[in-house]
């Protein structure tokens, strides 16, 4: 038998309940009423639009890595693949950013990082 949280809408009391299937929610210990609302879980509650944007972030994450590895080609094709499933407008921007983006002739040039040497002396 799973444990539910209810609230006792005559006294405000939270209290936790065992409870089966199909039966009627239980009174409130404090002051017995019956009027008792039964609290979405933490656990078992997800929003369907923190689902969207954490499979969003996951997209573009992965996009990013495509591109910081400097594979162009696999993050324009993973984008077309994402567009599909999931619309979203952050998705489309990118993936409409990397199909107008023309490559480089001769690949990608890097820039070599500075170095500061201290001087002797």
């Amino acid at each position: 038998m799973p444990i539910y949280e209810f609230r006792c809408e005559i006294c405000g009391k939270v209290f936790e309940a065992l409870q089966k299937m199909g039966e009627d929610f239980p009174s409130c210990p404090q002051c017995g009423a019956k009027e008792v609302m039964k609290l979405p879980s933490i656990f078992a509650f997800r929003d369907r639009s923190a689902y969207r944007s954490e499979r969003e972030r996951a997209i573009l994450k992965r996009a990013r890595d495509y591109l910081i590895d400097g594979k162009v080609k696999d993050a324009r094709r993973f984008l077309e693949k994402a567009k599909e499933f999931y619309p979203t407008d952050k998705i489309k921007k990118l993936s409409d950013t990397l199909a107008e983006r023309k490559p480089i002739k001769g690949g990608y040039i890097s820039k070599p990082e500075v170095v500061i040497t201290k001087k002797k002396g």
